[in-house]
This record gives C-alpha cells, structure tokens and sequence, in this order.
C-alpha cells in the first residue's frame, strides 16, 4: 500500500511538473486568416458639421445684357410718295450723349425674309440712320443715291439695338465688333429674341 500511496504522489508531481512545463512553453506560429465576415449594417447619420468659411470671390464674368436695350420691329413710316429723300424719327430716353460717345447703336432693317444691317444700299436706294445728339430719338432716312424720284419699299420695318460701353467689352479687356456681326449674332450673344 505504501507503494501505491508513493505511485499516486509521484504521478501527481510528473503530472504537475508537465502541466508547468507546458503552460509556460512560447506561443506556436499563427493560423492562416479566416474568411471576411458580411458587412454589418449601416449606422445612424451623425450629426451636422459646423459650416465652413466662405470661400475666395470668383472671377467676374462677362457683361450680361442688362443695359442692352432692343426696341421692338417698328413698321416702316416712309412716304408713300415717289420721292428723293424721306425719313421718319422714333423718340426714346435711351439716346442718351453717353451712348452716343462711347456705346454703340446697331440698326436693322427687315424685308419679310432676311434682316440687313443699316446702313446698307440697294439698286439706287439707301438706307440710313442717324441719332441727333441730346435729343432723344432715332432717325431712320431712306434717299436715291443720284437724287431721282423713287418709291422706297424695300423694308417693311426696322428694329435698333444699344449697346452701352460697360457690354461692348470682354472680361479680358478686348472690345467686341458687333458692327461686323450678323443681327443673329448679335441677338445669340446678348440671349435677344430675334
């Protein structure tokens, strides 16, 4: 009996001895990844960030047509007559000096069909206008270039357009010709109605 009880006793110390030994050997290497789990779903909306500052003033764009004014077609009010020289005056505030001397007044002339620029002539007529100074109006003149009698009926009305200085230049500083555009043209850049 006593050499079981001293079996027991050194079977219980080599068990302990290797659970020891065990226990306090170093870690083995690391097990291959494991496969990537579902995504969970998606959390809550956080709360709203405070406001950023202002950021820098853009670049000026180009002159809109704000200051541009285009009259309505105005029928044609020359003399019925057979005649050398006729005109007729439209009055509007809008002709002013300051347009005068430093914006620009484009003129048209329709005959139905197609829109010409004034002042343009045809056969032996021509059609011409003129803006007197501080008076107000535009004048609209159709003559015989050698002075004959005529009768003047190639237009059957006419429309102006002014154009300030501020809208006769670009943001970078070169002056547009819109005397050598067509009246499309004209009308597309500054978003008119034709």
């Amino acid at each position: 009996m006593k050499t079981s009880i001293l079996f027991i006793k050194t079977t219980i110390i080599i068990l302990l001895a290797s659970l020891f030994i065990g226990c306090s050997a170093e870690d083995g290497e690391a097990g291959a990844t494991g496969p990537q789990g579902e995504q969970g779903p998606t959390g809550p909306q956080g709360a709203q960030g405070e406001q950023g500052p202002t950021g820098p003033q853009g670049e000026p764009g180009e002159d809109g047509n704000a200051n541009v004014i285009a009259s309505e077609w105005i029928p044609e009010q020359f003399s019925n007559d057979v005649v050398s020289y006729t005109q007729f005056n439209i009055e509007d505030e809008a002709f002013t000096s300051d347009i005068l001397n430093s914006g620009t007044v484009l003129v048209y002339g329709r005959d139905g069909v197609s829109v010409v620029a004034i002042p343009v002539v045809f056969n032996n007529q021509t059609y011409y206008f003129t803006v007197p100074e501080n008076l107000g109006e535009i004048i609209f003149i159709a003559r015989s270039v050698d002075n004959s009698p005529t009768a003047f009926g190639v237009f059957t009305d006419f429309r102006y357009v002014i154009i300030p200085a501020s809208s006769t230049t670009t943001k970078n500083g070169q002056t547009m010709h819109f005397n050598k555009m067509t009246y499309h043209e004209v009308m597309d850049h500054f978003g008119l109605s034709y």
